[in-house]
């Protein structure tokens, strides 16, 4: 449904002629009104009690501001080229007349449908009298919570690590699921089959939850493990939705349910699988970047050097604020003898590792080894990623 809305101080209308076959039957023929909510309403295919119920309280929430002394529900098909069959699109219009009436304390008209009418209108002109809205039923107007603070961190939806997780999402459920093929684009997964589809959201653009792309997962069967919907301070999101033939899950808000798992660890430590960089080595001084570039080519996960210009203490926060799981501080002694000194963010321990028990202790604790989005050294990242908020 696509409302146009217009605040009029003066509107008027009257009915000419027969645009369709078999028009509504009008019960109102003519109209003139001063200080009116004139609501341009085009009802599109797929629209239901849902929509109706959301355009009423985008009509309620417009009256408020405007302070319209009357509404007046205008069928206007031009808004649109996914237009409703005429019967279908009189009973959501009847519907919206009916439940609007009931939330509102001024009076409610609705033009005939199926008419040429001739109508004339005064627009106010004020900030708030021409507003237009696309509403659909699966439209969820989420508001922006605190915690959704941790996708921004991550530089959600545009980042090589939101690139990255969200790949590593998709990567999990198909480890989860074990499909024998793979397709994208939309239709119903068969036997042995997942689709992945990706599309553009509506509704208001959050970071992770509701951005571009929208992707979703079709799978047959359920999965173990993923909920079906979970709440931080201000919403409830659903993860999975079944239909007929499967379940459908929402990559986008399976990745914040994650990451806001991950924020409540203390401190906050992403699942190995899911964290863009396993291990970051830190060279003590300059004069041992070089073994820390040959040591990071010799591991088979996700790592990077810190070969920035900065002291110690620096570098070790940032690994921190990007939640880094794996600390290597490389000096001397590490480089004669091989041990590597390692902190270890869960459980905030430090360790001493040879590089073999390393790599065996993350690979052991990730089942996708995937490659990373980002380059092997922090001085060839772009600017923007090098410290996280």
């Amino acid at each position: 449904m696509i409302l146009l809305l217009i605040h009029a101080s003066k509107f008027s209308f009257s009915v000419k002629e027969k645009a369709v076959k078999e028009p509504e039957e009008p019960n109102l023929t003519s109209l003139q009104k001063d200080n009116t909510l004139v609501v341009f309403t085009t009802v599109e295919k797929g629209d239901d009690d849902k929509t109706v119920e959301k355009a009423v309280n985008e009509v309620v929430r417009v009256l408020n501001d405007v302070k319209a002394s009357s509404v007046v529900i205008y069928p206007y098909a031009h808004l649109s080229d996914n237009l409703e069959k005429p019967t279908l699109a009189v009973q959501v219009l009847k519907g919206f007349e009916e439940k609007l009436s009931k939330a509102v304390n001024v009076e409610v008209y609705r033009t005939p449908f199926g008419w040429y009418k001739q109508f004339m209108i005064d627009c106010y002109g004020h900030p708030l009298s021409e507003l237009s809205k696309r509403i659909r039923a699966d439209e969820t107007n989420y508001q922006k919570s605190e915690e959704l603070k941790i996708c921004e961190k991550f530089g959600f939806p545009n980042s090589p690590h939101a690139s990255f997780m969200r790949r590593a999402v998709v990567e999990y459920i198909k480890h989860q699921v074990k499909p024998d093929s793979v397709i994208e684009g939309e239709g119903e997964p068969e036997n042995g089959e997942v689709v992945i589809s990706y599309s553009i959201p509506s509704g208001r653009r959050l970071p992770c939850v509701n951005e571009e792309p929208l992707i979703r997962v079709k799978v047959k069967g359920d999965l173990d493990g993923i909920p079906e919907s979970f709440s931080d301070s201000k919403n409830t999101y659903v993860i999975k939705t079944k239909t007929d033939k499967s379940h459908v899950i929402n990559v986008n808000i399976l990745t914040y349910y994650y990451l806001l798992t991950a924020s409540r660890d203390n401190p906050p430590t992403l699942p190995l699988w899911l964290s863009p960089i396993q291990v970051r080595i830190i060279p003590v001084r300059k004069d041992f970047i070089e073994d820390a570039i040959k040591i990071a080519k010799q591991m088979k996960v996700r790592v990077d050097v810190d070969d920035l210009d900065e002291g110690l203490g620096t570098k070790i926060a940032r690994a921190g604020k990007e939640w880094i799981p794996y600390l290597v501080l490389l000096g001397e002694r590490e480089v004669k003898t091989g041990s590597l000194t390692v902190k270890v963010r869960k459980g905030n321990e430090q360790r001493s590792y040879s590089l073999e028990e390393l790599q065996k202790e993350i690979i052991a604790q990730d089942q996708l080894l995937l490659p990373s989005f980002l380059p092997l050294t922090l001085s060839k990242r772009n600017k923007r990623y090098i410290t996280l908020q």
